[in-house]
């Protein structure tokens, strides 16, 4: 049996929609109709080749949002290879299986597992302080939306958003996410960042990496913490022992963590969702529109990208 799903070839970086093997019975799994599946950078990164070479045609995508036999409706996070989101039908580890809300959309749901417990964990580690300062370093996309919100529901007095793009940044700001915007990556960031930190950051949470990163901290207060989690600008910073003073800077890493981990922080983030205390923005395809939801995702939406493999 067959199944239509938007793969990715062994020597392709573009997904190509198919008929591919459906998923079939395993112990500990559970077969799922998938509803809604969600993409994100790291997707892109994968069939590019940044995680090393790809052993064989895979279908895109390992979160998403889909049915039980029983009929119960749940996020996943990791489908099983070659199996992903973007099909009628995938299997799942029944550890990565979580109930959702009643009041939780599909679109809300998807964006508060992967890119949502990305920002939550390292924020929750950072360990905010009432009132504190909050940078969100490449604010505008998923994760960094959430990521404003967030800090803010951990007591953060102020959080201020940057990014690139100006008129993203404007809305952040326009719906009361950000207190305060920056615009970086058109001239002397460090300055642009100094102009609206006040006393200094004493929170960062950088989703880039890379230059931006460098300014980022050199715009903190002492005691700073940087929490990077991306590296959309770059996989290296450059930094002085001086910038680093009665600071610290780290590497957090969330989807290699338990599965029973990342559950308890998609539940509380799922607990927010339904009391209507975040939200995200998101852009929907069918998935006969696999190559236009992938041209948007690479292109870095402002948005959480996700198709629709069963319509109706």
């Amino acid at each position: 049996m067959t199944m239509r799903a938007a793969v990715i070839r062994q020597d392709g970086k573009l997904p190509e929609l198919m008929e591919f093997a459906e998923p079939q019975a395993a112990a500990g799994c559970s077969l799922i109709r998938v509803t809604a599946g969600g993409v994100g950078s790291s997707d892109v990164q994968r069939a590019a080749g940044v995680f090393g070479p790809s052993t064989g045609d895979y279908v895109v995508g390992g979160e998403g949002v889909g049915l039980l036999a029983s009929g119960e409706r749940v996020y996943f996070g990791h489908a099983v290879p070659p199996h992903g989101s973007w099909a009628e039908r995938t299997i799942v580890p029944d550890a990565e299986t979580w109930a959702i809300p009643d009041g939780v959309s599909d679109a809300l749901a998807i964006a508060v597992g992967i890119s949502g417990t990305g920002a939550l964990i390292p924020l929750e580690e950072a360990r905010i302080q009432k009132g504190e300062n909050v940078l969100i370093l490449g604010a505008t996309g998923p994760v960094g939306q959430i990521g404003l919100q967030m800090a803010k529901l951990l007591g953060a007095g102020r959080v201020v958003a940057a990014a690139r793009d100006a008129a993203a940044l404007a809305t952040l700001k326009q719906r009361g996410i950000a207190d305060e915007i920056v615009q970086i990556g058109t001239g002397d960031d460090l300055a642009a960042l100094r102009e609206v930190a006040g006393d200094g950051f004493n929170v960062v949470l950088d989703i880039v990496y890379g230059a931006p990163a460098e300014a980022a901290m050199r715009a903190t207060a002492p005691g700073a913490r940087m929490m990077s989690i991306g590296i959309q600008a770059g996989p290296t910073v450059t930094l002085s022992l001086r910038d680093l003073v009665f600071r610290s800077h780290i590497g957090v890493g969330t989807g290699q963590r338990p599965a029973a981990e990342r559950k308890a922080a998609f539940d509380r983030l799922i607990a927010h969702a339904a009391r209507g205390e975040i939200m995200v923005d998101s852009l929907s395809f069918p998935l006969e529109q696999a190559a236009e939801a992938w041209a948007a995702q690479s292109g870095r939406p402002h948005a959480k990208i996700y198709v629709v493999p069963n319509a109706g």
